[in-house]
């Protein structure tokens, strides 16, 4: 057949798709058994869709000559180097399947329960459905990871567990007990045969096996032997191939069995050993054969011996003879090579046939997905990771084209262990003498260790001699410390200031205490070791600030290591290029004692979406709220976790640095879980964590020559609750402030919105009052002098501060959306960025009464939207229902322009560009018994129509079916219309159309 391109989102390929891609040459369609599948091939940039053909789009084309049409998706196009032609490549369509994921799953039964419990962990829909025959039971978990390397790409996959073949379709992917057919065809290997070349290897053969039994009696281990066993092949080759075979676990052993009575039994189990269904091959050697069926076309035995082979398919079985030792050998297609357009296998790779994968191997991955020419199933398993790039090799013999990252298993039979091919060398990872050079290692340090507790024994005996010098001094340093103690001397001196300068912390109730002396007072504080206020959430996010789109939120159904978590998670809402920050109250550093601080917290990043990623920061800045530096905790974070995960760093005031806080900022779309954020002057051991005071309170004491304080003050350094005095009075400040007892007040009192509930006032003089608080039921405003408007202004914005009012009108800040009403409208602000607003407007070149309502968006801002909430919500985020984007801020799934998500009904018809008078319309037509969706002429008397899988020309009340016409019309290949008619009835030219 002749390839067809489609576009990127087709599914069925009932039709030409975009069209025929005849001009399509060096087609080859690569497949391998439970491996890749892909499609290459040029095509000329003179081509019909030269501009059509582009990654993403899909082509369909045979793939071998018994599977039907597959759909192949286009993942690299390039030039040639002479910019003639196009160079394509294009994956089989079940790779989309690699884009998704499985989060967990666990596979337990037979091979079609096994295939649908994965489908059903698949977290995206897909349009593929898993299949498999295979009857036999096994279970395996896997954790995150794509379906298909569930299937065949990974530790504990299905085609470890399970075995089988795997077969791609279009809408399906199979493992089957068996794909294809056994005994295709049979053929002689040869040395001189063009287009057939082969290896014939031996290093795994066994004709003659002596079976064995140990038997162990306390600290002595014994073996018997059997009768030693042939096989009837064994004189096709010029030397035995021996081997024993260790059968105790095969047969039954009692104790007191006599040694003859355990031979028999030996040699009852291993008599038909090489019949045994699993050692039936033992005795052949592997062999590997690639076959250019093209070249082989040559040879004058082609038609009789090789032309089956044109038609083989993969996994099929073939009967190969090998004349070096005169035996027949089963050898299954590996890899088979297509020509979708001539209709032929160009060239196959056959392998040795061994027993299915699961009983063959039961720890070795299966072959998936990597571009190699030559599978050899037998000494080298080649295992193939689901993105097609590197392989996981096992066997005694180094593999022999191995890409940078691959990994060898090798076992030398005395050693084994695990390689990673690095740099151009094989590099060993571990292996059997690992803890052999650990042990080596470890006794290398214990020898250090102990010349090391040598030294010190010296040094001590080194230092006991000086220590005994000094006693022998030691009357004459009694009497300087006396005379030290009388008149003070600068150690002691040192340790007292440093007493009255000093910090006491708890670890365990994450309280410290701080005493110190200036030049002029003392100052102590009793506050809390996390500086971080309500660092556990106690209070939910009472202390903290959110914003954002989506915020932040507490999780209260789930707890770590006993504290409360804060969550960020977009769920269904878009968040693409948004972000949403947690922060917490500001600390002041008028509150702290030195620069150095300390800061540590624990991340569980569970997903991110498309260039998602999550940072935590310390946050400094200077007293006009200019960021003076900021400290990331971690880094960057762009990639799922598994578990949680505890980051620290070191925190340096900078000098300019007024006040700090933790900052959690999640930019685009994810499920982030933040818990126990720490920043205090102790430093925490790894994993540990000081809960934070639930207010932002401390107690303070300070007494100067001056001046005196004490009692509770905020973070701020305000006195909150407490008595403070100068020269110039004594102040006690309390949002409560209850005395008891009699009270005498000697002068004069003040008293700022005083509510007295019973009073007793013999003479009251009111002469030019002042009053700063004052209740009154009714008010004259006529009888008030003065600037009204400005009193009136200052106490409203005095009053609210949230919202003011102007002369201009009147301006509300609703936490970092500030909306402006002005005298045309309204105007919305955020984070100093104007977005645009509603108001009057008039337009250019009409009158002044000529006005409308105008939605405008400014400059700066990306789209404007209009959404509505799910019927009877009236919490969750709008969702958005119709939107414009600009040219470069479209998200995914959106076009610049106008973007419908909802039904869309056009009652009216559309007027087009130009002058055409015409409208389009969409309305429905009723004919042929049906309702059919129109759209054409608002008239209703030209246009299309369709339903039931048929289109449908539309001309007055005529109606003709588009679809028969140009199905009747397709593939009728060239044919010639006529262009000019002679005046006589012949045809003067002709125009060419291939249909």
């Amino acid at each position: 057949m002749t390839p067809i391109l489609y576009k990127s989102d087709e599914i069925d390929f009932t039709n030409n798709g975009l069209g025929q891609l005849n001009e399509l040459y060096s087609v080859d369609v690569q497949e391998q058994r439970n491996g890749l599948l892909t499609l290459t091939g040029s095509y000329p940039v003179t081509g019909q869709h030269y501009a059509d053909i582009s990654e993403g789009r899909i082509i369909l084309a045979k793939p071998s000559p018994l599977d039907d049409n597959h759909a192949f998706r286009i993942v690299n196009t390039q030039l040639d180097i002479a910019g003639h032609s196009l160079q394509i490549e294009a994956d089989s369509i079940t790779y989309d399947l690699t884009h998704n994921l499985v989060r967990s799953v666990t596979m337990k039964g037979n091979g079609s329960t096994a295939m649908s419990q994965l489908h059903s962990a698949i977290v995206n829909p897909s349009i593929f459905t898993l299949y498999s025959d295979i009857m036999t039971s096994s279970t395996s978990t896997l954790n995150y990871v794509n379906p298909m390397e569930a299937i065949a790409g990974t530790q504990g996959s299905f085609l470890q567990y399970w075995g089988g073949e795997m077969k791609r379709e279009n809408r399906r992917v199979a493992m089957l007990n068996r794909r294809v057919r056994d005994n295709v065809a049979t053929f002689r290997l040869g040395k001189n045969i063009n287009g057939l070349r082969y290896t014939v290897d031996t290093s795994n053969l066994v004709t003659q096996v002596i079976p064995t039994v140990s038997l162990t009696q306390g600290e002595t281990t014994r073996y018997l032997e059997g009768a030693t066993v042939s096989s009837k092949r064994i004189g096709n080759y010029p030397i035995k191939y021996t081997q024993s075979i260790d059968v105790t676990d095969k047969i039954t052993i009692k104790d007191g069995d006599a040694d003859k009575v355990i031979v028999d039994r030996i040699n009852a189990y291993a008599n038909n050993w090489f019949t045994k269904s699993k050692n039936t091959a033992k005795d052949l050697p592997d062999v590997t054969t690639e076959v250019d069926v093209l070249s082989l076309q040559d040879s004058a035995d082609y038609a009789d011996k090789f032309a089956k082979l044109e038609t083989i398919g993969l996994t099929d079985t073939v009967t190969v003879y090998v004349p070096e030792y005169g035996v027949n050998v089963t050898a299954i297609v590996n890899e088979l090579h297509y020509d979708p357009i001539g209709e032929r296998v160009t060239s196959m790779v056959v392998g040795t046939a061994k027993v299915s994968f699961a009983e063959a191997n039961q720890n070795a991955l299966s072959d998936l997905q990597n571009k190699v020419i030559q599978v050899q199933e037998q000494a080298t398993q080649a295992v193939i990771s689901a993105n097609g790039k590197n392989s996981i090799y096992s066997g005694r013999n180094a593999p022999a084209h191995p890409q940078e990252g691959d990994t060898w298993f090798w076992d030398d039979g005395t050693d084994s262990g695990i390689r990673v091919f690095t740099n151009g060398v094989w590099v060993d990872s571990v292996d059997t003498k690992t803890l052999e050079r650990i042990n080596n290692a470890v006794d290398s340090a214990i020898e250090t260790s102990n010349t090391y507790t040598d030294e010190l024994n010296e040094k001590q005996v080194e230092l006991t001699n000086e220590l005994n010098d000094k006693v022998t001094n030691g009357e004459a340093v009694l009497k300087q410390e006396i005379a030290d103690r009388e008149t003070g001397d600068s150690v002691t001196l040192k340790a007292g200031k440093d007493f009255t300068t000093s910090q006491i912390t708890s670890y365990d109730t994450g309280i410290q205490s701080r005493l110190s002396q200036v030049s002029d007072g003392i100052m102590a504080q009793v506050s809390a070791t996390n500086l971080i206020v309500d660092s556990s959430f106690v209070n939910a996010l009472v202390n903290w600030t959110v914003s954002g789109d989506v915020a932040w939120k507490i999780n209260t159904g789930n707890m770590h290591e006993g504290v409360r978590v804060a969550k960020f998670d977009n769920g269904d809402t878009v968040f693409d290029r948004k972000t949403a920050t947690l922060t917490s109250i500001p600390i002041y550093t008028m509150n702290l004692g030195g620069t150095q601080f300390y800061a540590s917290f624990d991340l569980y990043a569970k997903s991110f979406g498309t260039s998602a990623y999550f940072k935590a920061e310390i946050v400094q800045k200077n007293s006009s709220g200019t960021t003076t530096k900021t400290t990331a905790i971690g880094g960057s974070f762009d990639t799922a976790m598994s578990d949680w995960t505890n980051y620290t760093a070191n925190i340096t005031l900078d000098p300019a640095t007024t006040q700090l806080y933790w900052q959690f900022t999640q930019y685009g779309g994810g499920v982030i879980y933040v818990s126990r954020p720490y920043l205090g002057s102790v430093q925490l051991q790894k994993n540990a964590y000081i809960v934070g005071a639930s207010t932002d309170n401390s107690s303070t004491l300070k007494l100067f020559n001056n001046f005196f304080a004490f009692g509770i003050q905020a973070n701020t350094g305000a006195l909150i609750a407490g008595i403070n005095g100068d020269s110039s009075g004594l102040n006690i400040v309390g949002e409560k402030i209850t005395i008891t007892g009699d009270t005498t007040f000697i002068g004069n009192n003040f008293m700022d919105g005083a509510l007295i509930k019973n009073a007793s006032i013999g003479t009251a003089q009111i002469a030019d009052v002042s009053i700063t608080n004052a209740k009154i039921a009714s008010l004259d405003v006529n009888k008030i002098s003065g600037n009204v408007s400005n009193f009136i202004q200052s106490n409203w914005n005095g009053k609210y501060g949230s919202t003011t009012i102007n002369s201009t009108g009147m301006t509300v800040n609703s936490g970092g959306v500030i909306t402006d009403f002005m005298n045309s409208g309204m105007k919305l602000t955020m984070a100093g960025e104007s977005i645009g607003g509603i108001g009057v407007q008039g337009m250019t070149g009409k009158p002044n009464t000529y006005q409308g309502l105008t939605f405008w968006l400014d400059g700066n801002a990306e789209y404007m939207a209009w959404a509505a909430r799910n019927n009877g919500d009236t919490s969750m985020n709008p969702v958005i229902q119709m939107s414009w984007y600009r040219s470069n801020s479209a998200p995914t799934g959106a076009y610049a322009g106008f973007n419908f998500d909802d039904d869309v009904i056009f009652n009216q018809g559309i007027n087009v560009p130009g002058i055409s008078k015409a409208k389009l319309g969409f309305t429905t037509k009723t004919f042929n018994g049906f309702n059919y969706p129109y759209f054409g002429d608002s008239r209703l008397q030209a246009g299309l129509a369709y339903g039931s899988g048929y289109t449908y020309l539309i001309s007055g009340t005529t109606y003709y079916n588009l679809t028969r016409v140009i199905k009747a019309l397709d593939n009728l290949g060239a044919v010639k219309i006529p262009s000019v008619i002679n005046s006589d009835g012949t045809v003067k030219t002709w125009f060419n159309v291939t249909l």
